[in-house]
């Protein structure tokens, strides 16, 4: 900053930069945050869908609020192949209230997992649901639902107001993409190949894809080759370690 105002404050330097450098208003911002509050509050927390389906009963559904790049659906096949419960899948469209009528009547009385998929696509069916839900009075103990929306303006109310809310955005940061990867991996899967090699190829592929992801905001800057086919590149290397 020019010598004039080298003894500004945190917060009065953050004006500043806004007035002067626009484009630079959301790096201030985190460093002010991280001075005013500390660091804590820039990492974005590793996404713990076991945890939030602890907290959960079976009239509280859990409402998934879905972001770019970011669908939870693959973490909650894998958390119900984990608890070995039955997930049944409903992608919300035209036509598709039979399908998940007859779900949510199978799994309440056999117990078991239902994914509503795109539920802003099924804004109709979705009041109904939900006074089925609560009307209820006996459940299978397993029995839990599971949605998928983006933001809509007339999405249920009630819905919103009941469910448990998570939102699964991709991590900012070298270091917060590498927790977000490593939050994934078991210690089952560290100790499944017993190389010495496995844990330093698996470091420097995590640490490549989050400088890669990180790079997505640059578009196709600086590359000549779409990073669908690194990362395509980067599992046949995995595979050949494996073997």
């Amino acid at each position: 900053l020019p010598e004039t105002y080298e003894n500004l404050n945190t917060f009065h330097r953050f004006l500043f930069i806004r007035c002067i450098s626009p484009d630079r208003t959301i790096l201030e911002a985190r460093h002010y945050i991280q001075n005013s509050l500390g660091i804590k509050y820039l990492e974005i927390p590793v996404l713990s869908l076991e945890l939030l389906w602890e907290e959960s009963n079976s009239k509280t559904s859990l409402l998934g609020l879905l972001s770019s790049g970011a669908d939870p659906t693959s973490n909650i096949q894998t958390l119900a192949k984990k608890k070995n419960i039955d997930l049944f899948i409903v992608s919300m469209g035209q036509g598709q209230e039979v399908l998940a009528r007859r779900y949510l009547q199978q799994t309440v009385q056999s117990g078991g997992w239902l994914l509503l998929q795109n539920a802003h696509l099924g804004l109709d069916y979705l009041e109904e649901f939900h006074e089925n839900l609560i009307s209820m009075d006996t459940f299978d103990p397993s029995f839990r639902v599971w949605l998928t929306t983006e933001t809509h303006s007339e999405f249920a109310i009630q819905i919103l107001q009941s469910s448990i809310k998570f939102t699964n955005e991709p991590p900012q940061g070298v270091r917060a993409g590498l927790k977000r990867t490593y939050g994934l991996i078991t210690q089952d899967k560290l100790e499944y190949i017993e190389t010495i090699y496995w844990r330093p190829l698996l470091y420097a592929t995590s640490f490549l894809h989050s400088i890669l992801q990180e790079r997505r905001k640059f578009g196709p800057l600086g590359w000549n080759i779409p990073y669908g086919k690194i990362k395509k590149f980067i599992l046949d290397l995995n595979y050949f370690f494996q073997w």
